[in-house]
């Protein structure tokens, strides 16, 4: 399982980097406060044009074909970034990065967890998902305390410069080390179905499966509902973390606050872990209880004022989305079969994008009346009732031992 944890972590720890101070990032070249959520919306929005075709393409073409392209994709986006200070280019890169992100979901983690299950069966597909969550934590969370410094030692070496410009050059350093690992490390299926289906009875086969099987249903709609709610919790953290210090100067908080919270998931994702093998357990009612327990911590995050309280309830909320992602990822993929994984994974992360780009346009409404804090308290009270989707859902086997 080596291969898929470096890919993940390589994968990851170069989104990590741009995550810490990425509303900072864009505010110094060229965006507003007014304008942070259309730029990630124009993001999403690329996202969701590309985002089922690219998985329909992967099952198609190749899914190490079109995560190859996604990273070279990806290398444009922050290169235009790199060199702008401007709001239009801007959005180019951005175009150009939501395009990417659309053709690396439901790729290569696909061709993984489709070799997994050939070689070892569905029944401990558990520990494979557990592989790819903790290299894509670990990245993320040493990408985000990274990110945090590199702003200040880029500011220090290079004064003259956009002090956020480091981390789009180390961003694009590591794509680069990781198309060529993808390249030379990564083995593509060779046992492919001869005879492939046409593009457009692959769509109509793929969507066939999800409006069929109403468990797949639920935890689709899930995923956009997730979508919606944790986008105004990304899109506004750091400009509540810098009006609760009163000053961006101090890059290091927003960086150990950003790998916490990836250290808090990976803790989640072990401590759920633990509890499955420790005994029998619905995954369901973990699902059911983790969406009203972050609904909940997100309406007191809300309320916040103190950066110590406010960055322990942070943590805390991540940690319990850690432990929701194993058992929804282990149900999702138990039901999906292999030749239509890369379609329907990547319906899932539409949909998820669907959820962000309404999130994103709703909030940048209302955020100016209603503030950050108001933004929150609707997103948790959002999140929370969606916890009742997995009260419908009926399955065989539900209960794991790990």
């Amino acid at each position: 399982m080596m291969v898929p944890f470096v890919n993940r972590l390589l994968n990851w720890f170069a989104v990590g980097i741009g995550t810490t101070v990425m509303s900072l990032m864009l505010l110094s070249k060229g965006s507003t406060v007014d304008t942070l959520g259309f730029v990630t919306a124009i993001y999403s929005v690329f996202i969701v044009v590309f985002e089922f075709p690219s998985g329909i393409l992967a099952d198609i073409i190749g899914q190490k074909k079109i995560y190859i392209f996604s990273l070279a994709l990806s290398i444009l986006g922050y290169s235009i970034v790199l060199v702008t200070h401007n709001l239009i280019w801007l959005l180019v890169g951005f175009a150009c990065y939501g395009i990417a992100r659309a053709f690396s979901s439901g790729s290569v983690e696909a061709l993984f967890i489709s070799q997994y299950i050939k070689k070892n069966g569905k029944d401990n597909l558990h520990k494979l998902i557990s592989v790819l969550n903790s290299g894509e934590v670990i990245g993320l969370a040493t990408g985000a305390l990274l990110g945090g410094v590199i702003p200040m030692i880029w500011g220090t070496y290079f004064p003259g410069q956009n002090k956020y410009n480091g981390n789009l050059v180390i961003q694009i350093i590591v794509l680069a080390v990781l198309f060529l690992f993808t390249i030379f490390g990564v083995q593509e299926t060779t046992d492919a179905p001869k005879n492939r289906p046409l593009l457009l009875a692959h769509i109509k086969e793929s969507l066939s499966i999800v409006v069929r099987n109403r468990n797949i249903l639920l935890l689709i709609t899930g995923t956009m509902i997730w979508g919606f709610c944790f986008n105004a919790i990304e899109l506004y953290w750091q400009p509540q973390v810098k009006g609760i210090l009163g000053t961006d100067s101090k890059t290091w908080i927003f960086g150990l606050i950003n790998s916490g919270y990836f250290l808090a998931s990976l803790l989640g994702v072990g401590m759920i872990n633990l509890l499955l093998r420790k005994q029998r357990i619905s995954q369901k009612r973990v699902l059911f209880i983790s969406r009203i327990v972050i609904g909940l911590l997100i309406i007191v995050l809300s309320f916040q004022s103190n950066i110590a309280a406010f960055s322990s309830i942070y943590l805390f909320m991540f940690m319990i989305n850690g432990m929701m992602n194993i058992p929804e990822n282990t149900i999702m993929n138990t039901l999906i079969p292999d030749e239509k994984r890369s379609s329907i994974l990547s319906f899932s992360s539409l949909t998820m994008q669907l959820g962000g780009i309404i999130g994103s346009v709703l909030f940048s409404m209302i955020v100016k009346s209603m503030k950050i804090p108001g933004v929150w308290l609707i997103s948790g009270i959002v999140f929370g009732i969606s916890s009742m989707l997995y009260t419908a859902m009926k399955m065989d086997n539900t209960k794991t031992t790990m």
